[in-house]
């Protein structure tokens, strides 16, 4: 079950202490710090876990229906936190999740209260794969209609796998075999799926398809609510003086962007019990799912800032390129000379039930990165240098400082550079108590006194080379003037 705790221990086998952390209470491991900024209320919503996942799997499980997500079915109407537990049965995923809601706080509040659950439990089986293409091919329509007739190929995208996926007789990418064009045959049963799947691979599956499962329970409870708030409409409209003195009905519309990051190890000391990404000595895999524009920054031993993500908006070439082949061409420019598709500035999203015929989809873009220990980076690189080209795996060079989860509201008025040299200046000279808590709240700030007009979400997550970086501050005088400016102006 998700928890929000971690048992670490002393490397020392002869010592007994033991700690179990709160990682939601722990300001020197992880901090989040989110303002309204101008706005009449705060549509950012944030998540952390730790996860209780079976690495190992790598196949679909035969047969099935979309009542074998039972738990999850229920749900669907349920708006509180998933159940807490400190029992763990297979491998810990470290998960930090950062929800930019749009058109109201219903959609990223949703996803706070479901995504980390849904990657968790979600079964991956045969009936609940062909269940949810079902729904959006045939509730959905459109883009869908287009997207579920090239299903196998997709999927393969999707998972990172369109060069490493080989035809077993040709030796060819089978993304272009004609037998990936058989609808009756899914990716899952063809031999080359079952040879060369990895568990490192099917873990993003598990990942698309738990988002796409998220946003089709939260259009399901939109669907839902909406339908009772109009009823309601309906009899205060017919009968006025008996609902005089209630609320007026309120329908959703809305819908939330969505940055979140899984950590686990991959190799770590023999002598370490534990093995987690901000230990020394660690190897882990970082895998960012993105829908949207929130963004991840990572800022490596050098203290230089490497953006993890890419914005989904209409001048993203991949979208451009997604949305011509799969949609119309909604593409146009609004009054500042910005790119819009329809009215809407990200190409992807959850929600956002009117643009989802034509495109604006929950379905994430995988990252994927090494991080740690450079002696065990090396290792692992030349053991494994021709699957990290294939799947497109990128290092650091090792021994990361922080990872940083942005809203919109921060890198509309921040570069990415200026967010990690802030964060390294507010730790340098213990601002607001130098932890990644007051770190964040320091880049918030900044953001509000610049003159920001989005709603700002910081979070700061602790790496193994935390606080190893050189003293220098490349854009501290970019960040004066710009304050300098703003004074000016007032």
């Amino acid at each position: 079950m998700i928890s929000q705790h971690v048992l670490v221990r002393s490397t020392l086998k002869s010592s007994p202490v033991k700690l179990n952390l709160d990682i939601t209470k722990t300001p020197s491991s992880y901090g989040y710090f989110t303002s309204r900024v101008n706005r009449p209320y705060n549509e950012d919503r944030y998540q952390l876990g730790v996860l209780d996942m079976d690495l190992s799997q790598r196949a679909v499980i035969p047969g099935g229906t979309i009542e074998d997500n039972v738990q999850l079915e229920g749900r669907v109407n349920q708006l509180d936190g998933p159940h807490y537990s400190n029992e763990y049965r297979h491998d810990k995923v470290f998960n930090y999740s950062i929800f930019d809601g749009h058109g109201g706080d219903e959609c990223s509040t949703y996803l706070r209260t479901h995504l980390l659950e849904t990657v968790e439990k979600f079964e991956v089986t045969e009936g609940t794969i062909d269940y949810l293409v079902d729904f959006y091919r045939k509730k959905i329509g459109g883009y869908w209609k287009r997207w579920a007739r090239r299903e196998n190929q997709q999927l393969l995208t999707a998972m990172g796998m369109q060069k490493r996926l080989r035809d077993d007789l040709t030796g060819e990418p089978l993304i272009r075999s004609t037998r990936m064009q058989d609808r009756k045959t899914k990716l899952w049963q063809f031999p080359e799926f079952q040879e060369q799947v990895t568990p490192f691979d099917f873990f993003k599956l598990r990942i698309f398809l738990s988002f796409l499962y998220t946003d089709y329970q939260f259009m399901t409870y939109e669907n839902g609510f909406n339908r009772i708030e109009q009823q309601r409409r309906e009899q205060m409209e017919e009968n006025k003086d008996s609902f005089a003195t209630q609320r007026e009905p309120k329908l959703i519309n809305s819908g939330s962007t969505c940055t979140s990051a899984f950590l686990y190890c991959l190799d770590k000391n023999p002598d370490d019990m534990d093995g987690y990404y901000f230990q020394d000595g660690v190897l882990s895999r970082l895998l960012v799912a993105q829908v949207g524009d929130t963004r991840a920054i990572i800022c490596d031993k050098d203290g230089v800032a490497h953006a993890l993500t890419r914005d989904h908006h209409p001048s993203n070439p991949t979208e451009s390129r997604r949305l011509t082949k799969f949609s119309a061409n909604l593409i146009m420019t609004d009054s500042f000379g910005e790119e819009r598709y329809l009215n809407l500035a990200n190409t992807r999203a959850f929600g956002d039930i009117s643009a989802k015929d034509v495109g604006v989809t929950a379905e994430p873009e995988f990252f994927d990165f090494l991080i740690g220990d450079p002696e065990k980076l090396e290792k692992f690189k030349q053991e494994n240098g021709k699957y990290m080209e294939q799947m497109g795996i990128k290092n650091f060079g090792g021994d990361e400082c922080f990872l940083v989860l942005v809203s919109d509201g921060i890198t509309n008025s921040m570069t990415d550079q200026e967010v990690v040299d802030l964060v390294m200046a507010t730790i340098n000279t213990n601002i607001s108590g130098g932890s990644p808590a007051g770190a964040s709240k320091e880049v918030v700030n900044y953001v509000e006194m610049v003159g920001g007009e989005d709603n700002a979400t910081c979070c700061v997550i602790r790496l193994a080379g935390w606080g190893k970086w050189p003293m220098v501050d490349r854009t501290k005088q970019l960040r004066e003037d710009r304050l300098v400016n703003v004074l000016r102006r007032t």
